[in-house]
């Protein structure tokens, strides 16, 4: 596995990738993997691993760093929103001349791998969904008023670390230790404007309706991979039923971490099926 960089449309794109092998040596397609908000492609390390373990050497898997994340550059104009991201991934896949691919993205990567679905369905042979964020175009507008308007106000604020570490203490409930230790010291070392940016992106994007884009295109399949917690009603698997999903126990939000042999084991389970 080796470390390269792309040009993408805000800067250069920080990806590893476990090499090139010919269709006869590898039945599958490449498969990429996009981490969530606060993280880079380093919180993969250990899925990448045992997918290799599980799918044979020969298949190829990559991974990013979003924009602002890891060792990829951060976009001058601020933009993060998961449509910005997808033209990133689109990026890679041109610059190296993949032209179809598995998407796994985590939290935010989730809707950043469904933007990418949606913009070019033919390219995108499954993606599979881990723990990804509600649509909360779908929220009551009394309760985005009440929650998720404060929230944001106080990531603009002077205790914006706070707000946050609040936010991701919630979703680190049921996860392990060392996964609530190495998620807060990420969030500790992520600026302030890729948060906001993140956050504002991921409340304003209609993923309802890149799921109806992508799934519109005939053959296309979306898997998701739950923690106990993903049961709101504004839950994408709640809106759109027809993604199967296959739930972890006793896991958090960052449940590749907290539980990675049956992560890579549902994994390798959807992309062989």
């Amino acid at each position: 596995m080796h470390n390269a960089t792309v040009t993408g449309p805000a800067g250069r794109l920080n990806f590893t990738d476990t090499g090139a092998v010919s269709s006869a040596e590898s039945p599958t397609i490449p498969l990429l993997l996009v981490h969530g908000m606060a993280y880079h492609l380093g919180v993969w390390d250990e899925t990448i691993a045992l997918l290799r373990a599980n799918l044979g050497q020969n298949q190829r898997i990559l991974a990013i760093d979003l924009r602002g994340h890891g060792a990829s550059d951060p976009p001058a104009d601020g933009d993060y929103t998961p449509d910005s991201c997808a033209a990133d991934i689109l990026a890679v896949l041109d610059a190296l001349n993949i032209p179809q691919v598995a998407l796994v993205g985590h939290s935010f990567g989730a809707l950043v791998v469904l933007a990418t679905a949606a913009a070019a369905p033919t390219r995108v042979a499954q993606v599979i969904l881990a723990d990804p964020p509600g649509d909360f175009n779908y929220l009551p507008p009394s309760v985005y008023e009440e929650q998720m308007v404060p929230f944001l106000a106080a990531l603009a604020g002077d205790n914006y670390r706070a707000a946050a570490e609040e936010k991701f203490a919630q979703a680190l409930e049921g996860g392990t230790p060392a996964t609530r230790e190495t998620t807060i010291a990420r969030l500790g070392a992520t600026p302030r404007d890729r948060l906001i940016g993140m956050y504002k992106g991921m409340f304003a994007y209609n993923a309802v309706g890149a799921i109806d884009r992508y799934l519109a295109t005939p053959g296309t399949q979306i898997s998701a991979i739950l923690a106990p917690s993903n049961s709101w009603p504004f839950s994408l698997h709640l809106l759109r039923p027809q993604i199967l999903t296959t739930v972890i126990p006793e896991t958090s939000h960052w449940l590749q971490l907290d539980a990675p042999v049956p992560f890579a084991e549902v994994v390798t389970a959807v992309i062989r099926h």
